[in-house]
């Protein structure tokens, strides 16, 4: 390309020179954007801190405070569209609340999850999004809100649960959804490249939810997110829910090159006293336990537990009995179960489950980077194990479900207890 000019150059050259140098590079620059790779997704951080809890609209500082207490790092909530931007076109994160939670947040050190959802009706009569004007809206509403909130590692979900007509009416439709995935992914990865892209936050792992993820799939959805999330809600144990991450698994490598991480998005165990699957509260602290250890041994990266509070006192409405702690705040023995799962096993990495003649029987190796060991127990038979397992000769103490603590010394085996409550062991 010709950029310069001799003094002998006549005038009319000179401006046909410098407009043909201009198309040049503008087709060059053309050709060069083409030839970009698209980058490659984002490698999802990885955790020393990964138990979290979902939370509804009117939290106090005296529950972030408590999620704080109970070692909780992480918190899960909706921030509607619908409560933002109540005229179109200006969005109002101070008196919807927002702003005064995100502050909260910073403040106790917790990381957001933030689900962006649902419908507005500015634009959409239903709780889907199913017209342009709709798609641009909640569109422009991502936009607002993850400009406001950038830069905090926040996880962003798309949507929740849109496999169910709950959450999508009139009934659940790939199309949009992938749609609306595609278009809001690229505006959370310019506006936040701290954050993290989740979707779809799936409701269940069954035959049925995975034919549709599978379907989801198939719309090249897992090139626009950093992590999928779902919702293993079951009424069985919760060791159940190793066989579906093991299904699950085996459909995103089918269709990813790539690791694609598992979040436990939502995930709990109700005391409600109806249909006769009643659970006590002491039951729920123990499953609660069972699901971030089990999700653990999934390497599922975060779990999230549903809820943190009670969100009523009537003992028969299932919505009412999944919180960590009672509708007046009081805590649940649900608490000191996650308190000392928090607290014991933050910064340790699952390494292992030793194995016995008792399938039921589950015995987990966890380590630190200071090469420091805690060994993990419990079984699902109702009936308490007596077993031995060989192990170096030493001390340590074992730390109950609940926190209370006793000195243990062996020497080239170690007797241990099994109970359905996870019990401890810290080798000194």
């Amino acid at each position: 390309m010709i950029l310069f000019r001799t003094l002998n150059t006549p005038k009319k050259l000179i401006i046909s020179i410098v407009v043909i140098n201009l198309i040049v590079i503008l087709i060059l620059f053309l050709k060069l954007e083409r030839e970009i790779p698209k980058e490659p997704l984002r490698t999802f951080p990885s955790f020393s801190k990964s138990i979290g809890v979902s939370i509804h609209p009117g939290i106090t500082e005296q529950d972030i405070q408590q999620i704080n207490d109970a070692g909780i790092n992480i918190v899960r909530i909706d921030i509607f569209w619908s409560n933002v931007e109540k005229t179109k076109g200006t969005y109002d994160f101070k008196n919807s609340g927002y702003d005064e939670l995100n502050n909260l947040l910073k403040k106790y050190g917790i990381r957001p999850y933030y689900i962006l959802a649902y419908e507005n009706p500015l634009y959409e009569k239903q709780r889907s999004i199913i017209t342009d004007e709709g798609r641009t809206g909640f569109i422009n509403f991502v936009a607002a809100t993850v400009n406001r909130y950038k830069g905090q590692n926040i996880i962003w979900e798309i949507w929740n649960e849109p496999n169910l007509e709950t959450f999508w009416k009139p009934q659940p439709s790939i199309a949009e959804y992938s749609t609306l995935v595609k278009e809001v992914s690229p505006i959370i990865q310019q506006k936040d490249p701290s954050g993290v892209i989740v979707a779809p936050a799936l409701a269940g792992i069954h035959a049925k939810s995975l034919e549709w993820l599978k379907q989801l799939f198939e719309e090249n959805i897992l090139e626009y997110i950093d992590a999928i999330s779902v919702h293993p809600y079951r009424n069985n144990l919760p060791e159940s829910a190793l066989y579906d991450y093991q299904l699950l698994r085996k459909l995103l490598n089918d269709y990813s090159g790539k690791d694609i991480p598992i979040i436990s998005g939502e995930w709990g165990y109700s005391m409600h006293e109806k249909d006769n699957i009643s659970i006590n509260e002491m039951e729920q602290a123990s499953y609660l336990a069972r699901i971030f250890l089990i999700n653990s041994m999934a390497e599922i990266p975060i779990s999230i537990w549903y809820d943190w509070k009670n969100d009523g006192v009537d003992k028969n409405n299932k919505e009412h009995n999944f919180g960590l702690v009672w509708y007046d705040s009081t805590p649940k023995l649900s608490f000191l179960s996650i308190q000392t799962i928090s607290k014991n096993l933050n910064g340790f990495k699952y390494i292992e489950r030793i194995h016995t003649s008792n399938s039921e029987n589950y015995i987990l190796k966890f380590k630190n980077s200071n090469e420091e060991n805690i060994i993990v127990y419990w079984t699902t038979n109702k009936s308490k194990q007596n077993i031995k397992i060989p192990l170096k000769s030493g001390t340590g103490e074992v730390i109950s479900m609940l926190g209370a603590t006793r000195k243990l010394k062996w020497g080239k085996e170690v007797d241990l207890t099994l109970k359905t409550r996870p019990n401890y062991l810290i080798i000194d």
